[in-house]
């Protein structure tokens, strides 16, 4: 809900309050939508490999809402923000935001873009960890938590994109990213109430040492010569049959 009140809204911001032409805002919102739906690979790697679906949603939600502050607060303060004039008329000079008031704007949204890019891919298999499998009454829940998540991103989506947007446009920018920060601050305190409750799955460590290991293996082995008798190569089915006919026969 929060990221995308913030994701369809942002190009006003961008426009009107930080002055940037509108070709340049528009290229700015696309490669923060891009970055979002890129990241969650990011975000899958680290949960499957070392931290676990909830440990990097705990940590990539504070570094989410460090972002929503630092939008929230440089919306509010006049000194971080260009000083105020109207894109719209040809009579007003407006000043690009640059420097220091460019970087903190790009670092409190790249931040936003990496905290939730992160959490997307864990969300739902945080959940469905909770279920076993086996159980075939959990088995038949699982599906209906799967419907229940989705409707509720459908329900935060709504919102987002109604009152949120509503709000941002009436109060303004700094307490439309502030809203974002408090619910994305209620949906991490709800992530840790459970937190002695939930269901962890363990990390399985990095997917690419198996592969480094196979290429490692057939680079130093390349100059190896296959021998001719089939039979001495380990796994084989001669080999196999072999051993076989030879317990068959001590049996």
């Amino acid at each position: 809900m929060a990221i995308a009140a913030v994701g369809n809204n942002l190009i006003t911001y961008v426009f009107d309050d930080m002055h940037f032409p509108l070709s340049k805002a528009a290229n700015i919102v696309t490669n923060f939508v891009g970055t979002i739906f890129i990241l969650p690979l990011l975000g899958g790697f680290i949960s499957d490999s070392y931290l676990g679906s909830f440990w990097t949603m705990l940590i990539f939600g504070f570094v989410e809402i460090t972002g929503f502050i630092l939008l929230s607060v440089q919306a509010q303060l006049p000194q971080l923000r260009p000083p105020k004039c109207n894109m719209a008329s040809k009579k007003d000079s407006c000043i690009e935001a640059q420097g220091f008031k460019a970087n903190i704007f790009f670092v409190a949204l790249y931040l936003v873009a990496l905290g939730s890019g992160c959490i997307k891919p864990n969300m739902i298999s945080h959940g469905a960890d909770q279920f076993m499998k086996e159980d075939a009454k959990q088995s038949k829940k699982l599906s209906t938590y799967f419907n229940s998540a989705y409707f509720s991103f459908c329900i935060g989506e709504f919102i987002a994109l109604t009152i949120l947007v509503w709000v941002q446009t009436q109060s303004g920018m700094g307490i439309g990213f502030g809203v974002s920060a408090v619910a994305m601050a209620m949906g991490l305190l709800c992530l840790i109430s459970g937190m002695i409750f939930y269901r962890n799955k363990p990390p399985q460590g990095s997917i690419f040492t198996p592969i480094a290991r196979v290429l490692m293996a057939a680079i130093s082995k390349r100059k190896q010569i296959c021998p001719s008798n089939i039979e001495t190569l380990c796994g084989s089915q001669v080999n196999e049959t072999n051993h076989h006919k030879e317990a068959s026969s001590l049996q």
